[in-house]
């Protein structure tokens, strides 16, 4: 009979055998592990950046700040007619993106900002809804794609194409005449290079160099090759530009306080054109110029949300600063709105005299208001009026009269938000356009291809369903 082993002795003969378990069991794990790739690293996920404001967060991997935003549009127009031609009846599509990327460094903010859309509507080159104008009727759908804004801001200096710092009121309450449409130059963008330095308290002033190239009004040369010479298009056209030789210089002093805003600026424009239209080489150039003021204020005390804005401006040489047109025979408010067609000469920068020996400028006016009032937190309604008069010289080359200008223009519209980033608005506008010759007063109504003299005017009106992001 064996001996049986004592209490103790099975204890620690089963902690043996257990441990010895366990330790086959961590070098047969080790080897399974040692067998697997390596281990992913953990997942970085988005952070939100609440330095600059709502939408921003970081880029994985890096400091730099982005906010996406943009919105998507479908705009549909009516217009009263004015003959077979016109399209009464005219719509568009766009998506508009933008991307706004910053961050902090030690010479202060760098910011990079591009702005980009597409849009389905009307031909470029075609109003369809123009009073003086034939053939619009024939025109058609068509796609296109701009940039409208990309330029890098860094310690306190501006690179690219932005809005003109001679800007201020930029269409903020109305639906048509904003982004650079005709007689409302106030969003007009440019290339340019600026800086604008800050002395607290919101003042701050900023001296900009930009291309003249987009603020010209007047004919374009039209070079023939068979001579190596210019047309005489400017003996009818007024002035045509030559080639760059200065570029426009703006300054504007500004402050935003909490009150509103406040800016005066001024802009500097050469004029610079050949005085024989036969002989490229002979050119001379005038000094173009504009000045203007406007002032925001932010009239919570009515309701929250509630603004005024009001703007004056005046050029001598430089029309652009004023108005500008956005095809080259017409006033409109955009290429889906009544316009009037007047040809560029009527209102161009300037003029050769009749003899050819110098630029007589044209001058210009313009005065612009817009106020907007919230009913209710969803519910928003604006009024908005422009009116600009342009005064040419007397005669071209060919001794012909040139026009003067009178234009105004009202508009009224209301804007209901069921739910956040969706607008749903309709829009009224009329316009009044007069045209009357230097030889004498204003004559009867009469158009002779694009060009209109007397007086006109017309309603039109668009809705607009907008989601924003």
């Amino acid at each position: 009979m064996g001996i049986r082993p004592s209490r103790g002795q099975s204890r620690g003969a089963a902690k043996s055998l257990l441990l010895g378990a366990a330790a086959g069991f961590v070098a047969l794990t080790g080897a399974q592990a040692a067998d697997l790739p390596g281990k992913a690293a953990p997942a970085e996920y988005v952070r939100i950046c609440d330095t600059y404001g709502a939408g921003f967060f970081f880029i994985p991997g890096t400091d730099t700040c982005l906010r996406i935003g943009g919105y998507v549009r479908a705009d549909f127009y009516v217009a009263q007619a004015f003959g077979g031609a016109t399209n009464v009846y005219s719509t568009r599509s766009r998506v508009l993106l933008n991307f706004d990327a910053r961050s902090n460094t030690e010479y202060g903010l760098l910011r990079a900002y591009g702005e980009f859309f597409i849009q389905r509507g009307p031909a470029n080159a075609a109003l369809p809804f123009t009073l003086g104008n034939t053939g619009q009727g024939a025109t058609v759908q068509a796609s296109a794609a701009y940039m409208s804004r990309a330029f890098i801001q860094f310690a306190g200096f501006t690179f690219g194409n932005s809005a003109s710092f001679f800007n201020f009121y930029q269409g903020d309450v109305q639906f048509v005449g904003g982004g650079g449409a005709a007689l409302d130059a106030s969003r007009q963008s440019s290339n340019l290079i600026a800086y604008t330095a800050s002395f607290g308290s919101g003042f701050s002033a900023t001296v900009s160099i930009e291309d003249p190239q987009f603020r010209r009004i007047g004919s374009l040369p039209t070079f023939a090759a068979a001579t190596g010479t210019f047309t005489a298009a400017a003996a009818a056209n007024g002035v045509i530009y030559n080639g760059n030789s200065l570029p426009d210089v703006v300054a504007n002093l500004r402050v935003d306080q909490g009150w509103g805003s406040a800016q005066i600026m001024a802009a500097y424009h050469e004029v610079r054109t050949n005085t024989n239209a036969l002989v490229p080489a002979a050119s001379a150039s005038a000094a173009g110029w504009a000045v203007g003021g406007g002032v925001r204020l932010n009239l919570d005390m009515l309701a929250r949300g509630d603004v005024l804005w009001l703007q004056a401006a005046y050029a001598d040489g430089a029309l652009a600063y004023v108005f500008t047109n956005d095809n080259s025979d017409g006033i409109s408010q955009t290429r889906q709105t009544q316009a009037v067609g007047i040809l560029t000469a009527t209102y161009a920068d300037g003029a050769l005299n009749a003899a050819g020996t110098g630029i007589r400028k044209s001058t210009a006016w313009g005065v612009f208001g817009g106020f907007r009032h919230f009913w209710t937190p969803a519910l928003r309604s604006a009024l908005w009026g422009r009116y600009v008069a342009i005064d040419s010289p007397s005669v071209n080359t060919q001794g012909a009269s040139l026009n003067d200008i009178r234009y105004w223009a009202v508009g009224a519209n209301t804007v209901w938000s069921p739910v956040r980033n969706l607008d749903l608005g309709v829009e009224i506008v009329y316009q009044s356009l007069s045209s009357r010759t230097n030889a004498g007063g204003f004559v009867a109504p009469a158009v002779s291809g694009a060009r209109t003299t007397g007086s006109a005017s017309a309603w039109s009106g668009m809705l607009r369903v907008q989601r924003n992001f």
